[in-house]
């Protein structure tokens, strides 16, 4: 009789599929208890934006990580969309303010310089404090682009709904509905006739 001799099947040399790991080192259910404190302390339970503002920039830190390096410093505001940090250029994400020597005009003609007080507004909101940036991109004049936030406070979000600035949407749409609300409540700019930032710099005045 002939003896057959059972072979042992060809390992596949294709890899097997790793499960996609988060970026914590931490137990998913203590980053849970984390974020969850964090809120707890927040104080902004009476801020529903604010506080969905800062989940969202919690969550996206400890399950994925900064979306780029970070910047963290006493900054010195140049204009109401541009810091200075740590000796850095930060052009802020999404959103475009008044220049420093843009007029909007108020009603009966009024002049009003817009973009002085949207600069002010910004350092006002800051004040002595510490802000952290987190990079998105460099821009072509090789400025961070960066959203930047003071405390709890995500500061280019803060600037679109406070009507300081508004939502840069050919690079961006993260703040459009905090421009809309700002538009609706007449706020900052909005309460004045203004030429957009974008076309202002181009000499459509």
């Amino acid at each position: 009789m002939k003896k057959t001799t059972r072979r042992t099947p060809a390992r596949s040399k294709t890899p097997a599929r790793r499960k996609r790991k988060s970026k914590s080192s931490r137990p998913w259910f203590i980053s849970v208890a984390v974020i969850a404190i964090a809120l707890l302390g927040s104080g902004l339970w009476d801020r529903p934006q604010e506080l969905m503002d800062y989940a969202i920039g919690l969550i996206t830190e400890e399950f994925l990580g900064p979306s780029g390096p970070q910047l963290t410093g006493v900054p010195r505001v140049l204009d109401g969309d541009t810091l200075h940090v740590q000796d850095t250029r930060i052009r802020m994400h999404g959103i475009d303010a008044p220049e420093s020597q843009q007029l909007c005009t108020l009603p009966r003609r009024r002049d009003w310089h817009c973009g002085k007080d949207a600069t002010e507004a910004l350092a006002a909101k800051i004040g002595n404090q510490s802000v952290t940036c987190h990079q998105q991109d460099i821009d072509r004049y090789g400025r961070v682009v960066a959203t930047c936030w003071v405390g709890t406070t995500d500061l280019n979000r803060w600037m679109v709904e406070e009507g300081w600035a508004v939502a840069y949407r050919q690079y961006s749409t993260d703040y459009v509905s905090a421009e809309n609300r700002a538009r609706g409540a007449g706020r900052g700019i909005w309460a004045s006739d203004f030429v957009m930032p974008w076309d202002w710099r181009r000499g459509d005045r």
